[in-house]
């Protein structure tokens, strides 16, 4: 809908305005794919991993959707467009506010550090679970050899 809603393609400034629109479409698919910890993307842009840089580049979207906000027009469509643009722009200026404040707590070192204590824990029981079968499995050999 950001992308269709708008002047036609006729003029230069009305193709800036849909590329614009454009990118930040492709900006926030990757912010929600980030927001996803989606593996492939979480590799190739480690900084996303910091709090602060996800909480910049959630406000560079929202002033760029903010900025966008500006729709020509007076019918409920137009008007409704325009709020909806300023809602989700305010919003996302909150998300950002939160994690640059979470980030300079360092809230995301503590996320980080109790999800490597839980793969540890994970970890460890499996090897545990596996040295438990090893010794079930080598008593029964050593009982079978006792038996002759």
């Amino acid at each position: 809908m950001a992308i269709v809603v708008g002047p036609p393609l006729s003029d230069k400034s009305a193709c800036k305005l849909q590329l614009l629109r454009l990118y930040g479409v492709l900006w926030a698919a990757c912010l929600v794919l980030v927001e996803a910890e989606w593996e492939g993307l979480m590799q190739w842009c480690r900084i996303l991993e910091v709090w602060v840089a996800r909480g910049l580049a959630q406000a560079f979207l929202a002033i760029m959707t903010l900025e966008l906000v500006h729709s020509s027009g007076n019918s409920d469509f137009d008007k409704s467009v325009r709020l909806y643009r300023t809602v989700s722009g305010m919003c996302m200026l909150g998300c950002s506010g939160f994690y640059m404040f979470g980030g300079m707590l360092c809230l995301g070192t503590l996320r980080n550090a109790r999800y490597k204590r839980l793969t540890e824990r994970l970890r460890v029981a499996k090897d545990l679970e596996s040295i438990e079968k090893q010794r079930d499995e080598l008593s029964r050999l050593l009982a079978a050899y006792g038996n002759e």
